[in-house]
């Protein structure tokens, strides 16, 4: 029998990467294969570029301090309709549900919610992707960081991969640079706990 894997899904934000850095390094996870997978989601929000950069570098600096993980990406265009478009929670949880559905060694499917997450906002969203996920495969999700916060997650990365996340939700490209809005929620959040 092959060996359990978990599909852990990145998206090169802080909290993605603290997740990926803990099922690489808790004993926890140890008995499992990792597999670490990418959702470039072009939607009204522009983020796709500015964190494909980070996953990049964040992959390339993992392998490099010799952590074994198999790693993967898809992608996804959509358009607003009404002036909502498609959420990364709900593009997250497709993908997931189609990779675990062609990978039958897959058991667990983490995500990077953690301790600030946790609001009654966003429990119709968690709600719809559940299903979107159930849809496809009974793997049971789990999220590695939920009890950190985002300052926890920061210090516990070590000091070659703490500044190479992306967690701004609307990126301001120019021509020289990439840079974040400075006042999106997630940055907000950033700032409040010191981060930025």
């Amino acid at each position: 029998m092959e060996q359990q894997t978990i599909l852990a899904m990145y998206s090169g934000g802080l909290d993605s990467l603290g997740m990926v850095y803990q099922l690489l390094t808790n004993d926890e996870y140890k008995d499992y294969a990792i597999h670490v997978h990418h959702v470039h989601n072009k939607n009204a929000e522009n983020r796709w570029r500015a964190e494909q950069i980070a996953v990049d570098l964040t992959v390339k600096k993992l392998k490099s301090l010799g952590f074994e993980f198999a790693y993967s990406e898809s992608e996804i265009g959509t358009v607003p309709f009404n002036n909502n478009f498609m959420f990364d929670t709900d593009s997250m949880n497709f993908f997931a549900g189609y990779v675990c559905s062609v990978n039958p060694n897959i058991t667990k499917v983490a995500m990077g919610m953690q301790a600030n997450d946790a609001n009654q906002r966003l429990e119709e969203r968690r709600i719809r992707a559940n299903k979107i996920l159930q849809a496809f495969t009974d793997a049971e999700k789990i999220f590695p960081v939920m009890n950190m916060t985002k300052r926890e997650i920061y210090d516990m990365l070590p000091e070659s991969l703490r500044n190479m996340f992306w967690s701004c939700r609307r990126p301001v490209y120019s021509e020289k640079n990439i840079a974040p809005c400075g006042r999106c929620d997630t940055c907000l959040k950033l700032k409040e706990q010191g981060i930025r």
